[in-house]
Order: C-alpha cells, then structure tokens, then sequence
C-alpha cells in the first residue's frame, strides 16, 4: 500500500500537466513538455505504475496535440517533436510480441505524421450555436 500512497501526488501532477498540454494552457512554455514528460519517467522508476503505460500515454498524448487543428501551430509541432521520447521509452518497455507490435505501429505512425495547418482564430466558432 505504500507504493500508491507516494505514487498518487504524482501520478494527479501528471495527469494535471497532461491536461495543460493538450488543451495548450501554456503554449508558450515549452518546458511544460519536458516537465511532463520527466515525471512520467519518475512514475515508471520509482513507483508500481507500468513502464508501457506511461509510455504508451504520454506518446498518444504528444500525437493526438499535434494533430489537433484547434491549437497553435507552433505547440503542435512542439509536441510533434518530442513525440520521439516516449516512442523510445516505448521500445525500451516492449518485452512481449505483442507490444513490440504496438510500438512498430506507433513508430509508424510517428513516421508518417503531417501536420495540417492550424485554424485561424477567426475561423473558431464564437459564442453559443442557437445565437
């Protein structure tokens, strides 16, 4: 029991800047990434969360960002390009066949990504839809 005591605070402050990222809270704070992406490695060594979770979270995380046309282009391609990171931690969490699959897939993916332009402010849809 004691392992999910000290792992709660920061498994809630990752998920916190997991939320920060993909709603682009702090565009302009790229260390915000770095942060996020240091605590998930925290979590996969010092407590009983699973290595390939955090991985595989915190790449669909950096990938669904990047290809969200909602958010600034610069962050997307922030998140695009530290999409790598957890894709090796990914590799280096594979011990099954069926998680080296996985991983080949989101190398694939990764590899293939292209980012769509971001929509304009002004293209954003404003106020309530019966206005």
């Amino acid at each position: 029991m004691k392992p999910a005591l000290q792992e709660l605070p920061h498994l809630e402050n990752w998920r916190w800047l997991s939320h920060q990222i993909r709603c682009a809270m702090a565009p302009d704070e790229p260390r915000l990434i770095e942060h996020y992406l240091a605590e998930g490695r925290y979590l996969a060594r010092c407590t009983a969360t699973p290595a390939w979770n955090i991985a595989q979270t915190s790449l669909r995380l950096m990938l669904d960002t990047a290809t969200d046309t909602q958010l600034p282009w610069h962050w997307r391609c922030l998140c695009l390009d530290q999409a790598w990171r957890p894709l090796r931690d990914l590799r280096n969490a594979a011990h099954t066949a069926e998680q080296r699959v996985t991983w080949q897939a989101y190398a694939a993916q990764l590899a293939r990504s292209e980012l769509l332009p971001s929509t304009p402010l002004y293209d954003l849809p404003q106020g309530y839809s019966d206005e």
